[in-house]
């Protein structure tokens, strides 16, 4: 419908967009910390079994399905084997351009990051010589932030 008045200035004019992503998961190795190959590397530990875990956040990997090696020698096990956990985010933005003269404007905006605040995992611990192999224990990227902007043009 036509809007007159008041509301065509007031509801008129806006523009809303926004960005949605979603990644799968990025791949990652276990490694065993204390098996020191030379150099500072970290070896890597022997596959014995299946590691694809319940993904969870307290077990996200089957720690079972890997044989600590002895330290200075090489575990069988591949790099990349396993992958992390997805991340999904949704970037929302409403802004408005105000015109004062022919050479004078405003332009409101407010961006909202992570629009429904979805906790994205970040990688689980991937030594598997720790106590806490497998536990996910960080958050990757941002909860739900917002910013609001004026900008003049003259």
């Amino acid at each position: 419908y036509a809007q007159t008045g008041i509301a065509k200035h007031l509801l008129g004019g806006w523009l809303v967009s926004g960005i949605y992503s979603a990644r799968s998961g990025r791949a990652f190795t276990v490694s065993q910390g204390n098996n020191n190959v030379g150099a500072g590397a970290e070896g890597l530990p022997n596959l014995v079994g299946d590691p694809e875990g319940p993904e969870t956040v307290e077990e996200w990997f089957n720690k079972a399905a890997f044989e600590l090696v002895p330290s200075g020698t090489f575990g069988n096990e591949g790099r990349n084997l396993l992958r992390g956990p997805g991340w999904v985010t949704f970037v929302m933005s409403v802004q408005r351009q105000i015109r004062f003269t022919d050479r004078v404007n405003a332009t409101l905006r407010w961006d909202v990051f992570n629009l429904f605040n979805r906790a994205n995992l970040g990688l689980p611990e991937r030594n598997i010589a720790s106590a806490n192999a497998g536990v996910i224990s960080n958050l990757a990227g941002d909860p739900r932030v917002m910013q609001f902007s004026l900008r003049l043009g003259f």
